[in-house]
């Protein structure tokens, strides 16, 4: 149980801290580079990005240890196009498919997706614009 809240504690953190770097200010959106920022181990990931119009379509090995993994999302100054989140078990079933469509605040550990490690992380993006910030982390018994 402190491991899984330690984890949590942790990946709140991460997303509340990405999300405070890279949400844009009131000059909205044009400093956008469309360059994704990722973080990436054995024990979870993060993905942000800034964007404006940005198409985008990307596997990431995810989470290769624990029982599960919780995913935070924040999404932010929207302003149009779509994400789609999808996490896959090592036996390829979709544990996860999370389309985003507009604003998100998604508290961390909401979220918490079964299956066998190792997962994996598809992340797509389509003209979409916004600040987006994801964190995926391991859960341990």
């Amino acid at each position: 149980m402190v491991t899984r809240m330690l984890g949590t504690l942790t990946l709140a953190g991460f997303v509340t801290a990405l999300a405070g770097c890279f949400t844009p200010t009131g000059e909205g959106l044009g400093r956008a580079t469309n360059t994704p920022v990722i973080a990436n181990s054995t024990g979870g990931l993060g993905f942000t990005v800034v964007a404006r119009d940005f198409t985008f379509d990307q596997t990431y090995a995810g989470p290769a240890q624990g029982d599960s993994v919780s995913l935070g999302l924040v999404v932010s100054s929207y302003a149009g196009g779509t994400a789609q989140i999808e996490i896959i078990d090592a036996d390829a079933v979709t544990q996860l498919q999370l389309p985003v469509t507009g604003n998100v605040i998604q508290a961390q550990g909401q979220a918490t997706v079964h299956g066998r490690p190792p997962y994996t992380l598809h992340v797509q993006f389509t003209h979409f614009s916004g600040a987006f910030v994801l964190g995926v982390g391991v859960n341990r018994s």
